[in-house]
């Protein structure tokens, strides 16, 4: 992952330093911070059995620095903070999760963690007005999760049987995906805007949805 991070890094780097030279309107840096409503497929396969909760939204803390290249396009890098979504088995359950199969016995709850997600993109935006414009974005997210089982019972999950009271990591994966999306922004006075904004993620091959709200500064 690291290595797919440097690369994708010293990529925009180059990218940025031959756009720039090439603008005629160069807008500056500016922040973003805010909060995301978060939503995930993970336990989609497990929804609607009878005995199983899920519980597939989560909010999170997101900041995004830009580097407004020209007029319309800016380049872009940043952190969604660390989220997590649940399903609890009361007892008797079997089926496929993450497409490895599973069976409980007892009271169960496994837990999909996701550390901070980095973000390296692009945006292009156009003005409406003086105060309101609309974008587009697109770039890679990267992404570690970990699966934890807290169980007063027997998990087997991809052959491996844990038993007992308290909990255990049962699953563990990183790696990287493509984002897009689309957004608004209103412009409060000449530094300051709100922005709002839908993203399509996927993390861990379950697609992720995210809800953004976020205040934005210029340089």
């Amino acid at each position: 992952m690291k290595n797919k991070l440097n690369t994708a890094i010293a990529a925009l780097f180059v990218a940025t330093a031959s756009m720039a030279a090439m603008a005629t309107e160069v807008g500056g840096t500016y922040v973003t911070a805010g909060m995301m409503k978060l939503s995930t497929e993970e336990f989609d396969s497990v929804k609607g059995t009878s005995g199983v909760t899920v519980d597939d939204e989560d909010t999170a803390i997101n900041f995004m620095v830009g580097y407004q290249v020209d007029k319309n396009l800016s380049v872009e890098a940043g952190i969604i903070g660390k989220g997590e979504t649940s399903v609890s088995f009361a007892g008797g359950e079997s089926g496929t999760l993450n497409g490895k199969s599973y069976s409980v016995s007892g009271v169960v709850t496994a837990t999909a963690k996701t550390d901070a997600s980095k973000m390296l993109g692009v945006k292009y935006a156009s003005s409406v007005d003086e105060n309101f414009d609309v974008y587009g974005k697109a770039g890679m997210l990267f992404w570690d999760i970990e699966g934890v089982v807290s169980a007063a019972g027997t998990l087997t999950y991809d052959g491996t049987t844990y038993t007992g009271s308290g909990t255990a990591t049962y699953y563990t994966n990183d790696g990287s995906d493509p984002y897009y999306g689309i957004g608004a922004s209103y412009k409060i006075n000449s530094t300051t805007s709100i922005n709002a904004d839908y993203l399509k993620m996927e993390v861990d091959d379950g697609d992720v949805d995210g809800l953004n709200l976020a205040v934005a500064f210029d340089f």
